[in-house]
């Protein structure tokens, strides 16, 4: 059997398609990876997923990034006098431990001018950068979701 070179290996596992559930390194899982369909016209979308820490020490998140879009930012949303509204931070913290979601009214990825309108079935890569300058990486289906329903 021939023997693999390392650019052919490399190649193989870029085109390899992401599993829904991602293990990235440093205790981190990401699960449920997921953005909006985008609606005609929209410069900004929200992603929504689930982050688990199965390490040992808190792991501090630091920003977002995708290809697909040109700038990504953490928000949290909050209601202030009646009002929802969407407010970047600059960290988001995982416990050791514990799992954080990224969904409706908590934090969130937003994703900011498309280069593509993302529509139903495409797939957008998602890039969550530490504070300690890793990165991790998944995969997130655009889906005609309100955000209000559960993964299944």
């Amino acid at each position: 059997m021939p023997v693999l070179r390392r650019s052919t290996l490399l190649c193989l596992l870029l085109v390899t398609p992401c599993p829904a559930v991602s293990n990235a390194g440093e205790g981190i899982q990401v699960n449920d990876a997921w953005i909006r369909e985008a609606p005609p016209g929209i410069s900004v979308l929200a992603g929504y997923l689930s982050l688990t820490n199965h390490g040992t020490a808190t792991v501090t998140f630091a920003g977002v990034s995708s290809p697909q879009f040109e700038a990504g930012e953490i928000h949290l949303s909050h209601t202030v006098n009646g009002t929802a509204q969407m407010v970047p931070v600059p960290t988001l913290e995982i416990p050791a431990g514990k799992t954080v979601q990224l969904q409706p009214g908590g934090y969130l990825p937003m994703l900011l001018q498309p280069v593509h309108e993302p529509h139903q079935g495409d797939r957008a890569t998602l890039r969550l950068h530490r504070a300690d300058g890793d990165s991790i990486e998944t995969s997130a289906q655009a889906l005609r979701r309100t955000g209000a329903e559960q993964q299944t």
